[in-house]
């Protein structure tokens, strides 16, 4: 089935409600749930949160992947050369502040501490600089009931053109096994892993790999 994918620079409301839904139906409404007290109905405006972050002042992307007779099915939230999520005060005023204020100081300090530990693994992983020099991916999701159907992959393939055209690399995160081997199927690299704090009301740590596929190289 063929996947259109085409960027989305000014969503209406409608329209960012809908990509909202779609993410936390392809996460099952557990999107980063600990960090969120495990409240589900935080989870749409938590993820509606990144989308505004991305066109706050268009230091990002949404890109949406769309099937013939059904429309948008798969949202991805990207940053480009020069910004990442959550670095200006306009990208953490456009929802995520509002989003925080409703959590408890234990899931407030959780975010603080993972941000934290998340930004120097990833510096660690590719070296200075790495990330804010290339296409980096902050959230890609399909609604399950078009899961496995290619529309994951056009959305990532979408960015890797354009990163390509102007000769950075591409750039993403994840946890979890079944994760991991699908980046790898994609022909990412694990740039480096490391442990981070687990979202309360869980002990211990959990995974974090990071990749980069090479798309500044001529060939990738």
């Amino acid at each position: 089935m063929s996947v259109t994918v085409r960027e989305v620079p000014n969503p209406s409301d409608a329209e960012l409600d809908l990509y909202a839904k779609i993410l936390a139906e392809a996460f099952h409404y557990s999107y980063f749930g600990g960090g969120l007290g495990n409240d589900k109905d935080l989870q749409e405006p938590f993820l509606r949160a990144h989308l505004t972050a991305a066109i706050a002042k268009g230091e990002g992307e949404i890109h949406v992947g769309e099937l013939p007779d059904v429309g948008v099915v798969g949202v991805a939230v990207w940053f480009g050369p020069g910004h990442k999520f959550l670095d200006s005060n306009a990208q953490r005023d456009a929802g995520w502040n509002e989003i925080m204020e409703k959590l408890s100081p234990e899931c407030r300090g959780w975010w603080d501490t993972f941000l934290s530990q998340y930004d120097d693994l990833v510096e660690r992983s590719h070296g200075p600089g790495v990330k804010l020099g290339g296409y980096h991916l902050q959230v890609i999701g399909t609604v399950p009931e078009h899961q496995k159907k290619g529309v994951g992959r056009a959305l990532i393939q979408y960015v890797e053109k354009k990163a390509h055209a102007i000769k950075v690399p591409t750039l993403l995160e994840t946890v979890g096994a079944t994760n991991v081997a699908i980046y790898k199927s994609l022909h990412f690299e694990v740039a480096g892993s490391g442990l981070l704090k687990a979202p309360p009301p869980y002990p211990g740590n959990m995974e974090m790999f990071v990749f980069v596929k090479h798309t500044e190289k001529d060939t990738y």
